[in-house]
């Protein structure tokens, strides 16, 4: 998939779905989105989503500190506070809690802000904001940020507005990286990780008709294949996971996401989907009907993203409605919203001739006339 081709707003919508977080993106204020690249968008959605909290007020929490004392504070460390009495200092060792703001995600977006206004392609005006908002936070540590830093980060009810920030400063740590000379950092597109966006497409996915339709619930789906033993005891099938399954009164939909470069596959000069991914879905498709009527005739859905024309065919395989589609992300946000809610929608007669499960060629006949 070509980065250019999709918008850098419709990227970060992407991901923010994908975080279950959209509804928290949309209250911080980013200017229209008007971005030249990923960097200097996450740099301003940051840039304001730090404003508002500090408006609202840093988080604070109880930090164990040490220190020699007059009084009594906490616990009185005895060891020592006896090697303190035997030089004649007449002062306690206590160890206690005390509230600060030197918290770990505070330390991570405080990182955050000065690392990116370190970044040669942002904007100069904003680097400096950058800075500024950076030196507001005097009380907070500065650290050195690694992949583990954020899987640290421990957040709770009372402080679950960080979330989607501490994401933000996740995804821009992720897009760069340390320039080898030394000067800075570098822009790495992550577009063109397909294994991390694959994942990502996928949560997008779900998370999206989890939020934006009524008419099915979003639920996980683990599939058992419909096999007897034979031989042997220790021997395991594995399980099958569903993508994304939907669960309406009358439906059912397995939907199985991709992320590839084009959704067809060229052999010897003639374009056909994806063999592997329809064989997939096939099978999740057949052994979901083996476990009960309510799953005889469940749908099946491959879903790929495109950046540009859009595809989508559908067909019925032995008794199973398949739908095979391109999400353009290329279009403008609200095209990819009715895109994605058209994709569920009904397709009259014939969808009405499947569920009567007529012979394929009364169905035809019917359609024709």
């Amino acid at each position: 998939m070509s980065a250019p081709l999709i918008p850098i707003e419709n990227i970060y919508y992407l991901f923010c779905y994908a975080w279950n977080r959209f509804e928290e993106a949309k209250t911080i204020p980013v200017g229209g989105l008007e971005s030249p690249d990923l960097p200097n968008l996450l740099a301003r959605v940051l840039l304001n989503g730090v404003r508002t909290i500090m408006r609202r007020g840093l988080d604070r929490g109880y930090q164990l500190q040490q220190g020699e004392l007059a009084t009594v504070r906490g616990r009185i460390e005895l060891g020592p506070t006896l090697r303190l009495r035997a030089r004649n200092v007449r002062r306690l060792q206590c160890e206690f809690d005390e509230l600060s703001y030197d918290l770990l995600h505070n330390r991570v977006l405080k990182a955050s802000l000065k690392r990116l206004a370190r970044v040669p392609t942002i904007d100069r005006g904003l680097a400096h904001e950058l800075q500024l908002l950076a030196r507001r936070m005097p009380d907070i540590s500065d650290i050195r940020l690694d992949r583990s830093t954020f899987a640290r980060v421990q957040l709770h009810r009372n402080n679950a507005y960080y979330h989607f920030l501490i994401k933000v400063a996740e995804l821009a740590f992720e897009c760069l990286l340390p320039d080898p000379s030394g000067g800075g950092f570098v822009f790495h597109d992550i577009l063109r990780d397909e294994r991390k966006m694959a994942r990502v497409f996928e949560e997008f996915v779900r998370n999206f008709y989890s939020a934006e339709q009524r008419d099915f619930i979003v639920e996980p789906l683990t599939i058992h294949w419909d096999a007897i033993r034979l031989t042997g005891s220790s021997g395991r099938l594995p399980n099958m996971r569903a993508d994304v399954f939907l669960r309406g009164r009358k439906r059912c939909i397995i939907i199985d996401t991709k992320y590839y470069a084009n959704a067809l596959q060229v052999y010897h000069g003639t374009e056909s989907f994806h063999s592997g991914n329809l064989y997939q879905l096939f099978s999740y498709l057949k052994n979901a009907a083996a476990t009960g009527s309510s799953f005889a005739q469940v749908e099946g859905m491959l879903l790929y993203p495109c950046g540009g024309a859009r595809l989508e065919e559908r067909f019925i395989i032995q008794g199973h409605e398949v739908t095979i589609a391109t999400l353009n992300l290329s279009a403008p946000w609200r095209d990819i919203e009715t895109q994605l809610l058209g994709l569920l929608t009904l397709r009259g007669k014939l969808n009405a001739a499947h569920t009567m499960r007529e012979p394929a060629e009364a169905i035809v006949r019917k359609i024709d006339s």
